[in-house]
């Protein structure tokens, strides 16, 4: 089949792989390239990087609804446009193009998680399951017809990296039987109910910024969420800390803590208070600094037996 493809970020570049290996993807069309990093050196997206080693057409539009965009989009002539991970709204003009429409591969449980952060905010609300649904493109957000829909446990020690690790496959296996079905004229749309919809907004640095007089577990699902991106925040000695990895501990004779206040549990445990029981803090960074396991934060902030996070 003949694929237009609409991706950005590294999460598309499998799917993209996957359809360059199985399918003739015509083009790509993907965000402009930006300033990154503390150098702001201008940087191409992953999906245009994956494109280039692949030796595939390359769109990088600032207006989808300009008419030279167009023009070019039917000049490929393509069977369907597959969408990932985008980041843009598409207009009717180019999800009405191909003969088969456009179709996305979205990583939540539709009509759950409507919205730009499915994966993330499913951890952050400590769901135990999510989904990959592939839905046909509308111009309202996320309500297209389900074409194919499968479910996904998440574990509770499990990261958005993690996560993605698990759905991408899935939605791989899902896209590819529902383009046979198209092909054959076998699929079978199913309208979603808007009543049960639910919507997630994006990740901003005040999501990912840590509250300690939340309970531990949301705090725990908090940050398990923000990995690897944009990594759960806190204040430490006038100083930004990134704390990447918690559990809840399960050791039966825990210090009470003040929310935020640091005990340092000998050399290599360091437990931090929430209104509800504490967390353990496993793998943290100081800003300007690599990312290290707790033993050797310890040992290089010569923490006291008390401190606090703010």
């Amino acid at each position: 089949m003949n694929i237009g493809f609409f991706g950005t970020p590294s999460v598309a570049q499998n799917l993209l792989l996957h359809l360059c290996a199985n399918h003739n993807v015509l083009f790509v069309v993907t965000n402009c390239d930006k300033p990154a990093g503390r150098n702001k050196k201008i940087c191409k997206p992953p999906v245009k990087l994956c494109a280039e080693s692949n030796n595939l057409d390359i769109l990088q539009p600032v207006n989808l609804k300009d008419d030279n965009l167009i023009s070019i989009l039917q000049q490929y002539n393509a069977d369907i446009f597959i969408v990932f991970a985008y980041g843009q709204l598409i207009p009717r003009s180019i999800f009405d193009m191909p003969r088969y429409g456009t179709i996305n591969l979205h990583p939540s449980k539709l009509p759950m998680y409507r919205g730009a952060a499915p994966v993330e905010w499913a951890l952050i609300d400590g769901l135990d399951t999510t989904a990959v649904t592939i839905q046909k493109i509308t111009e309202k957000l996320d309500a297209g017809d389900i074409l194919a829909q499968k479910e996904v446990p998440i574990t509770p020690e499990m990261n958005a990296t993690d996560l993605y690790d698990r759905l991408i496959p899935v939605g791989i296996e899902l896209i590819d039987s529902v383009l046979q079905d198209l092909n054959n004229n076998t699929s079978h749309p199913v309208k979603q109910d808007d009543s049960l919809a639910t919507y997630c907004t994006k990740i901003s640095r005040d999501t990912a910024h840590i509250d300690w007089n939340k309970p531990a577990e949301e705090i725990h699902n908090q940050v398990r969420a923000m990995n690897p991106r944009p990594g759960a925040w806190t204040q430490f000695r006038n100083s930004e800390l990134k704390i990447w990895q918690t559990r809840i501990p399960e050791d039966d004779d825990l210090p009470s803590l003040k929310p935020g206040e640091i005990f340092r549990l000998g050399k290599r445990r360091l437990l931090i208070g929430c209104t509800e029981m504490t967390i353990e803090i496993l793998r943290l960074q100081l800003i300007g600094k690599k990312e290290v396991d707790v033993a050797a934060f310890i040992n290089g902030a010569r923490l006291e037996l008390l401190d606090s996070f703010t």
